[in-house]
């Protein structure tokens, strides 16, 4: 489509047309300005609107091309979430599966056959699949010498790990050496049965049997941790009612390499010793184990990795004596 717009020469003083080409007015000698005829003027003024209508018509065409049914490959009037944009700001800090993890720490009950009222209840992480647990000490009833959990030994209760709420039961035989666990506060427990409801009838669980456990193989790619890097603990608070697996986020506050402890903003409570501590990528990072605080506020402590391996040596040493 084509449109010629025609311009003519008037003369501003008197009115009169001129010539094209000249520069004065032939009747009364003013200079002359170019300026269009009034027919002209609303021959451009229609050319705009049509070119308005086209211009519109062509955009609304490229808006709804691909929009049928309020779905579209490409919506100019909504653009899609960028779900990958939001998900990597959720797991900025972390970055493994959580119900791998979180399958393999259970809840453990120790009761002491002397004072039902020392009875020590815990936390603990399957490392084996025939049920080898590692834990605390200090949550195991016993003195200088033996342990006073009785013949059954330690109730442990296994997860459901989505949930966090107990789904099985099994009974654990504890193992703690005598002075060596004492010093590390490290222990472990060997699952040997199902826990039997006498009452019920029924068993709680399904032995023997393969069981969840804790294997962060591929995940650990830098163990030396950096104060404020994000760390994730796992256990059975008694703040949170003691039956429940949770969880809770918090990072590294201070390392303290001459003990081999970590201390972390992270929540731990009584309940939460023996449990498991992840680094973002869900790496083991050590055990916590206790409280440290003061009159304003508190951190929990960490057993850390070095001294668990400290421990294994110790302990190898020992059986092999």
């Amino acid at each position: 489509m084509k449109f010629d717009i025609i311009l003519a020469v008037f003369c501003t003083n008197c009115g009169s047309q001129q010539e094209d080409g000249n520069k004065f007015c032939t009747s009364c000698g003013q200079e002359l300005i170019f300026s269009p005829k009034k027919g002209q003027k609303k021959t451009k003024i229609i050319f705009y609107i049509i070119f308005g209508v086209i211009l519109g018509l062509l955009l609304l065409f490229l808006l709804f091309t691909n929009y049928e049914d309020g779905e579209s490959e490409t919506n100019y009037l909504k653009q899609p979430v960028n779900n990958e944009s939001i998900n990597s700001t959720k797991n900025d800090n972390y970055n493994f599966n959580q119900s791998e993890v979180a399958a393999s720490v259970v809840n453990i009950y120790c009761e002491n056959i002397d004072s039902e009222e020392d009875s020590g209840g815990g936390s603990g992480t399957i490392l084996t699949s025939d049920g080898l647990i590692l834990t605390n000490s200090h949550i195991i009833p016993q003195d200088e010498e033996y342990i006073l959990t009785g013949e059954d030994g330690c109730v442990v209760a296994l997860p459901d790990p989505n949930t966090g709420q107990p789904l099985e039961l099994y009974l654990a035989e504890p193992i703690s050496i005598p002075g060596l666990s004492d010093i590390y506060d490290i222990a472990y427990l060997q699952i040997y049965d199902a826990y039997y409801d006498e009452e019920a009838q029924e068993y709680w669980g399904t032995y023997p049997r393969e069981f969840p456990f804790f294997n962060d193989e591929g995940r650990c790619f830098d163990e030396n941790l950096s104060l404020g890097e994000p760390i994730r603990i796992f256990g059975y608070p008694t703040l949170s009612g003691g039956i429940n697996l949770t969880v809770t986020d918090g990072v590294v506050s201070s390392i303290d390499l001459d003990y081999g402890l970590i201390y972390t903003s992270a929540k731990i409570g009584y309940g939460n010793s023996g449990g498991l501590a992840v680094d973002r990528n869900g790496c083991m990072i050590g055990i916590p184990s206790m409280i440290s605080f003061d009159e304003a506020e508190s951190l929990g402590v960490i057993i850390s990795n070095d001294l668990i391996y400290e421990f294994m040596d110790e302990l190898e040493t020992y059986l092999e004596e």
